[in-house]
């Protein structure tokens, strides 16, 4: 016999095995004992969440040689007919690939003919969403007033985009993401039935990987249990799913809250090292600090994570404020659409990181006990006194703004912010325009950023951000060092 994969050779048989939606399922076994059946179901929900499912488990309670009964036998020529798929009296349609009004008005010839086997003819009309106007059209007067026999399911994961003259005919049903919990403890069930162990930790990570799907859950264990065999621990399924594994990111966090320059590079080399690319890293770290900051602002009941996670996570959030970890999401949020436009997505994250660290080098907080510092000692590290021209003035504006003059070139032209994105204000020069230097290799993004358009659009916005109106010039070539901008100098420790 072929191999039949868990998730269908798990997927439920009956009201009873159904998983996270005891809602939908008394609504479905008291309409069954009470007679009061509607002609047409709507069920609506996230992937995975047991529609189709229940809708062959429905069409066997209506035509069971038990009776019509919820408490159906799954034993008899037609329970194990629909089981199997081959029954003549439930008809399901797939609406993405049948979804032309050619393929309803067939519906509608043989609807009316009585059920072969069965007391109810049933059709499962899946992913209803994708049907064309025209395709619901011929459906809404079949669906308002249909044959007794026939039971219409209709099922989407996008209930908005089914037209309200449908869904008004229909009673609909919403499914729900299945809770954590219960995905971890039918996955356990499903590993002790085939004989392979797997830790609680592992489980943890199966179950958050499938974001309240079941078979996309399940799917995940039955590719584990290929790739590791029968014994799946949690470094396995980190290695599997491409993401960060939770050792790294409390890693990354600590050297991050810590401002320990080693450590991020560290923790960082190691997550590349493993295979993780830079996109996924950003979005793991998005996802941690996410539950970091729901943490530190008592939220923690709107996070689905075990108990020995959660207290992890509580512990390392004692290490920020709410405001530092709003910076860090911002940030990292950031550098992920950036890069998307970015050759360079690794360098992009290290120097990104790096400039986090910078920001609160700038800042570091204050004892208790000392006296106020002036404005000037905290911006400025050094004790010496400096002395500023307006032309280093301008600079450290230019400087500083430099992120929002990116954003507004990226809403105004795309091509120049990728280009522009490559080059480095570093002086003001003796002719009163600012230099932007490009590194050697990168002579394409400098002509393209010299092109009248984009010129157009990067002055503009550096008047728009900083003030006043500025005119540029590109090079390429090494800054010289006094000009080079503190975070290319950190940066030479990637190398």
């Amino acid at each position: 016999m072929n191999y039949i994969s868990l998730y269908r050779k798990w997927r439920s048989q009956n009201f009873d095995e159904i998983v996270g939606q005891q809602h939908i399922v008394r609504t479905l076994k008291n309409a069954i004992s009470m007679k009061r059946l509607a002609h047409a179901y709507l069920f609506t929900g996230p992937r995975g969440t047991g529609k189709t499912s229940l809708a062959r488990i429905l069409a066997k309670a209506l035509n069971c040689k038990k009776g019509m009964t919820p408490f159906l036998c799954g034993k008899c020529d037609s329970c194990e007919k629909i089981t199997i798929g081959s029954a003549i009296d439930v008809i399901e349609i797939d609406a993405a690939s049948n979804r032309g009004i050619d393929e309803i008005r067939d519906l509608r010839e043989k609807i009316r003919y009585m059920p072969v086997e069965g007391r109810y003819k049933i059709y499962i009309i899946d992913e209803v969403h994708m049907l064309t106007q025209e395709a619901f059209n011929a459906l809404l007067k079949t669906l308002e007033e249909p044959p007794e026999h026939v039971v219409f399911v209709l099922a989407t994961t996008e209930p908005n985009r089914v037209p309200v003259t449908i869904s008004s005919r229909c009673q609909r049903l919403d499914f729900q993401r299945i809770p954590l919990a219960e995905i971890k403890t039918h996955l356990m069930k499903i590993s002790k039935e085939e004989k392979v162990t797997v830790d609680d930790k592992a489980l943890d990570l199966i179950a958050r990987a499938g974001e309240g799907s079941m078979r996309d859950s399940v799917s995940l264990l039955d590719q584990l249990i290929s790739f590791a065999g029968n014994k799946i621990d949690s470094d396995q399924v980190a290695m599997l799913l491409g993401g960060v594994g939770e050792e790294m990111l409390f890693n990354m966090s600590k050297a991050i809250s810590a401002n320990d320059m080693n450590g991020v590079v560290s923790s960082l080399r190691e997550a590349i090292d493993a295979g993780r690319s830079a996109s996924q890293i950003v979005a793991d770290l998005i996802v941690f600090y996410r539950n970091l900051l729901l943490v530190k602002l008592n939220a923690s009941e709107a996070l689905e994570l075990s108990q020995d996670y959660l207290e992890r996570l509580t512990l390392e959030a004692k290490s920020y404020n709410v405001n530092r970890i709003k910076e860090i999401l911002k940030a990292l949020s950031k550098t992920g659409l950036d890069m998307k436009w970015h050759a360079q997505a690794r360098i992009l994250l290290e120097v990104a990181l790096l400039e986090l660290l910078e920001e609160k080098c700038a800042c570091p907080p204050k004892p208790e006990g000392r006296r106020r510092e002036t404005k000037s000692e905290e911006r400025l590290p050094s004790a010496e006194p400096i002395v500023a021209t307006a032309t280093d003035g301008r600079m450290m504006k230019i400087k500083k703004h430099w992120k929002e003059v990116l954003d507004y070139v990226k809403k105004k032209s795309l091509f120049g912010y990728v280009s522009l994105h490559e080059g480095h204000p570093i002086e003001i020069n003796d002719t009163n325009q600012l230099v932007i230097n490009f590194k050697k290799g990168f002579a394409f993004h400098k002509e393209r950023l010299e092109e009248q358009n984009n010129k157009i659009v990067v002055e503009s916005a550096i008047k728009e951000v900083v003030g006043e109106e500025i005119l540029i010039t590109c090079r390429v070539g090494d800054a010289g060092q006094n000009n080079v901008l503190p975070v290319q100098v950190v940066a030479e420790i990637f190398k």
